[in-house]
Order: structure tokens, then C-alpha cells, then sequence
């Protein structure tokens, strides 16, 4: 059965629907990754308490820096997946083909180096950059990078099979290739940890091995179910012309990427200034805001693909109904995860064996997130609109603006105004805030219908898609 969608006819609120909810739930299995370890180092990490909530911290610590290596990566694959889901959507099969050989090749070989890179700069990055200098925390965090870095490669090659697949309509792809992984990554860390006390490098090992087991069944995947991507040796090719267009699309979701994880990055150095209690708070609740955006990120996704299509087919009232649907459903969904996180934060805390001043911090955090998570659901959306139809520039501008802002305001509450640890999760409203403002007039605009990047076909004629 072809799982592709082609979002170019049907009922607008029913393709979004569909096609975002595999993706949720693959985000959410990704999100299992960085949990379950976490989980797995507070409980069974050391011999004593205090060597798992060392443990606990350092994992926590490296988030962010984890994120801002892979921004290379989802930029890129957001910005070829904005063209391969235009050609699809013109029905453009020859062009299509040699966009994502190309996309493909490119991520490989950027994984490859900067997974060599991170594994021999693990101590330079943690302690340099990320400022961990807490002594119980800091050399697991560099064992627990090193290790991980290894992994990037087959986390670049996964993002590139799934951005392919999800620019063609197939969104249940990526929930397959996480339900594996995240699986075999929790049987792993359970044994690494427990069996045989590898503690941080158990965990650290568990993870590569389950990504590299993801970037394997992806590929296997994409090759049997569609025939279009079974590549014969000569068609496997690197075009120049097409990286160059997918690199003018790649380089504003780059920096829109790296933007994110940078202004993260900076955040979590703030974190590590106010020493273990604050980190290990942080990272529980970091772990807790991911799970309640996955509904936006899901539907953020899901409005890119289908605004691709529909752009590229010329349907673009079709693309102003499923923007009206895609914002409701963000919103109400975001209600729902918003009034749950609220209630539950404690409990939400104790699974990673926090307690005392610890489990008030990571408490304080989620309620104070759960009262503005309206803002990101209003915003994500329209972001996605803009990105599918091609107007990468300006979503990559209200990234940088957005994460700037939340980045000047947390150290100005902290350095001018005093007010403490509080200030790396009060400055949240602010960066969703003026992502609203600058998303938004920019719809109603219109301006990104002008942002179409499928001309004519190059054979002159539009090709069927197998």
C-alpha cells in the first residue's frame, strides 16, 4: 500500500490531520531518545544517588549542543524537501529523482565530518563552549558527547530519507523508523546501564547503535516501498544545479536552525551558571516542553508538505483553507497538553527522581511554559505555511529575531535585573511572542506567493509520478 498523500485534493483540515499525526507520533518516539536516557542515569546510573544525578545533569547539559550539530542537518533537509515536495506537486519525476540522490549525498558527507569532529572536540565543546564546569558533572558530559557525536552521520542520512519521504506525502514513514529505534534504545540502555554499569557511555553507546539501526531500515524502506527511489548506479547521482537550488533554500533553514539551537545553546550556558540543581530542573524540564510541543511541531510539518504541494500545483486557496484549519487545530490541541502539563508537573518531575529544590525548579518551569504555549501555536503553523511556499528567508529572519530576543531577555533579567535561575524560562513568552507578530502580517501579505521556486519543467512537460 503507497503511503504517500497527495495533498492536493480532499478536505483541507482532513489531509493536515492525517498526514501530521504519524509525524507526532514520531516525534514523539525521538523524543523517547535523550528521556530514556535521562531516566535510565537518574535511577540506575551510580552506585550511590548523587552519582546518578551527576549522571543526570551532564546528559542534560548536552542537549542543546546535540541540537545545534544537527542544525546543518534538519536546515538542509527542510530546504530540499521544500523543493522535492514543489516537484512533486508539478509532477516533475525526473528532476525529483536527481534533488534527492543530491540531497542524500550531501548529508552523508557532511555527517560524516562533523561526527568526526564532535567526537575529537567533545572536551573543547562541553567545557568551552557549553561552560559545564560543575567538577561532578563535567567528564561525563564530555564521555557522554564523545560517544554520541559518532552517531551523527546516520542521524544526518535519517533526516535526509525522512525529509525526502515526507515532501512526497508519506508522514507515516518516520513513526516506523522511530518505534524501531526507540525500542531497541531502551532495551539497550537498560542493559548498558543496569547489566553491565556502563552508566553515561552506556547510554551514550545504546543511542548510536539504535540510530544507526534507524538510518538502515529508513534507507531499506524508502528503496522497496517506492519504486521512483530505486536508484540504479547511474542514476545516484550529485547535480549541481539542484544542490545549488536546495543550498538557496538549505542556507535560511540553516541559520534558521542553527539560530535555534545557538540561542539554546546560550540558554543552557546561562543554566550551567547556576550549578547542578538548576541543570538537572532545566533538563526534566526541557525533556517536559518537548513532549508538549509535539502537537505544533507536528502540524508545523504538516502545514510545510502540504502548502509544497499546493504551491506547486498553483492551488493557493487551497493553501489559505488549510492554513484556517491547520491554526485551529494547533490551538486547541496546545489547550489540551497546556492543562495536563499544568496539573501533572510534579508527577512529571519525579520520573526523573527529582525532589527538594530540584523538583520546585523543574515544576516552576512547565507551569510557567504551559501558560504560554497559545503563542507557539499560533505562531508554528503559519511559519510552516511560509517555509512550504518557499519564503525560507523570511522565516529564517523570525527565527533569529525570536530566539535573539528570548536570548537578550534571560541574560538582561539575570545581570540587570537580578532576578535569578527563573530568568532561563521566563524569557519563553517573549521569543513566541514576536514570532506571532512577525509571522503573521506576513500571511496576510501574501507576499510568499511570489516565492514559488518550480519554473517550467526542464524536459518541457510534467512526468508521472510513480
Amino acid at each position: 500500500m503507497d503511503a504517500r498523500r497527495d495533498m492536493t485534493v480532499g478536505s483541507e483540515w482532513k489531509e493536515l490531520l492525517l498526514f501530521s499525526l504519524p509525524i507526532m507520533a514520531g516525534q514523539f518516539l525521538q523524543q523517547l531518545y535523550n528521556t530514556v536516557d535521562s531516566i535510565v542515569v537518574s535511577r540506575y546510573g551510580g552506585e550511590t544517588q548523587a552519582i546518578s544525578d551527576a549522571m543526570f545533569a551532564a546528559v542534560g547539559s548536552c542537549t542543546s549542543l546535540i541540537f545545534l550539530f544537527l542544525a546543518v542537518s534538519l536546515g538542509f533537509a527542510n530546504g530540499g524537501g521544500v523543493l522535492i515536495a514543489q516537484l512533486y506537486g508539478a509532477r516533475r519525476e525526473h528532476e525529483l529523482r536527481r534533488a534527492a540522490s543530491t540531497l542524500l549525498i550531501t548529508q552523508a558527507a557532511i555527517g560524516a565530518a562533523l561526527a568526526l569532529f564532535g567526537s575529537l572536540g567533545a572536551r573543547l565543546l562541553v567545557v568551552g563552549l557549553m561552560r559545564v564546569t560543575d567538577e561532578a558533572c563535567r567528564q561525563y558530559a564530555i564521555e557522554y558527547f564523545a560517544i554520541y557525536a559518532v552517531g551523527l552521520i546516520f542521524q544526518y542520512v535519517y533526516n535526509a530519507v525522512a525529509g525526502i519521504l515526507r515532501a512526497v506525502g508519506d508522514s507515516r514513514a518516520s513513526m516506523y523508523f522511530l518505534f524501531v529505534s526507540a525500542g531497541l534504545n531502551t532495551v539497550l540502555d537498560l542493559w548498558f546501564v543496569i547489566s553491565f554499569g556502563w552508566g553515561v557511555v552506556g547510554v551514550a553507546v545504546a543511542t548510536v547503535i539504535a540510530q544507526a539501526v534507524c538510518a538502515a531500515f529508513s534507507i531499506f524502506y524508502m528503496f522497496r516501498r517506492y519504486p521512483i527511489f530505486r536508484f540504479k548506479r547511474s542514476e545516484f547521482v550529485f547535480d549541481t544545479a539542484k544542490f545549488r537550488l536546495c543550498l538557496k533554500l538549505g542556507i535560511p533553514a540553516i541559520i534558521q536552525q542553527a539560530v535555534v539551537s545557538l540561542g539554546n545553546v546560550f540558554i543552557q550556558r546561562l543554566v550551567n551558571d547556576f550549578g547542578q540543581v538548576t541543570m538537572s530542573a532545566f533538563n526534566a524540564g526541557n525533556r517536559m516542553e518537548s513532549y508538549a510541543l509535539v502537537p505544533i511541531f507536528g502540524m508545523n510539518s504538516a502545514e510545510a508538505s502540504f502548502a509544497g504541494q499546493n504551491v506547486g500545483a498553483l492551488k493557493y486557496d487551497r493553501v489559505r483553507r488549510g492554513w484556517r484549519a491547520g491554526e485551529a487545530m494547533s490551538c486547541v490541541m496546545s489547550l489540551v497538553v497546556a492543562a495536563l502539563l499544568y496539573l501533572l508537573a510534579p508527577d512529571f518531575a519525579r520520573l526523573f527522581s527529582l525532589s527538594g529544590e530540584a523538583l520546585n525548579q523543574a515544576v516552576e518551569y512547565q507551569r510557567w511554559m504551559s501558560c504560554c504555549i497559545i503563542l507557539f501555536a499560533a505562531y508554528m503553523p503559519t511559519s510552516g505555511l511560509l517555509q512550504g511556499a518557499g519564503d525560507v528567508i523570511w522565516t529564517g529572519l523570525t527565527s533569529f529575531s525570536t530566539l535573539g530576543l528570548r536570548v537578550a531577555a534571560a541574560y538582561i533579567m539575570v545581570y540587570a535585573f537580578d532576578v535569578g535561575y527563573a530568568a532561563c524560562w521566563l524569557n519563553i513568552p517573549f521569543g513566541w511572542g514576536l514570532g506571532v507578530l512577525m509571522s503573521m502580517p506576513r500571511y496576510f501579505s501574501g507576499a510568499w506567493k511570489t516565492k514559488r521556486v518550480v519554473g517550467e519543467a526542464e524536459d518541457g512537460a510534467a512526468a508521472k509520478i510513480e
